[in-house]
């Protein structure tokens, strides 16, 4: 017969959430990451984290996403950079309530730089222009275009939008564009992808292109 005690004893257990052992801020350069969340609206067929959670010496597979106290725990009293990124292996804005946040109270304590690195779905998640939430708060928005056309983003990185999901990132870059102070459109390398055509979209669109290079480790 189990006894009474021992099973509210394990019961209990079973609630209690396990220790966060991973990095919830890393500093790469002199550029501070936050990592809120491992959620990611698409499943890019380059993304190192179906490999592995690690990124220079760094575990970002959280255990449980981190509270708006968590992070500015860990953020703590940030030296010798030049910018804050929210940027992890997930999609940031999927948390923009606590995004939102931690952005109003970074500003307040200090001069850095804000960035979001971002697949520029968000406005499809929502179903409504998130961008006004971030003004004021986020001064450059990077946002991970991957390529020309519908079929090769739908290939690349496996939007849950459908046809919908490169329309609605090219309609986030032209409506950040507008509000946010910069504005950069990304590409990785991948083998076959034209870079070219790819800037060419981004100049269209009236931003920035940078290209991402693709590693096969």
């Amino acid at each position: 017969m189990i006894n009474k005690g021992t099973l509210m004893h394990e019961q209990r257990k079973q609630t209690i959430p396990p220790l966060q052992t991973a990095t919830l801020v890393y500093k790469i350069g002199n550029s501070l990451y936050i990592n809120i969340t491992n959620r990611c609206t698409n499943v890019c067929i380059f993304c190192p984290k179906f490999k592995e959670y690690r990124l220079y010496g760094n575990d970002l597979l959280l255990k449980t996403e981190p509270s708006f106290e968590d992070v500015m725990a860990a953020i703590g009293e940030p030296v010798a950079i030049d910018e804050i990124v929210f940027c992890g292996f997930g999609e940031s804005l999927l948390r923009l309530d606590l995004l939102v946040r931690i952005a109003k109270e970074l500003k307040l304590r200090y001069t850095y730089r804000i960035r979001i690195n971002t697949d520029g779905q968000a406005n499809l998640v929502y179903g409504r222009n998130i961008i006004p939430d971030l003004v004021g708060l986020i001064d450059c928005i990077s946002v991970s275009l991957n390529a020309p056309d519908p079929s090769t983003y739908s290939r690349l990185c496996n939007t849950p939008f459908g046809a919908a999901g490169f329309k609605g990132v090219c309609d986030f870059i032209l409506a950040a564009k507008n509000q946010i102070p910069e504005v950069i459109a990304t590409a990785v390398s991948v083998p076959g992808v034209d870079m070219e055509e790819c800037r060419l979209l981004a100049e269209s669109l009236g931003v920035a292109f940078r290209i991402r290079e693709y590693s096969v480790q």
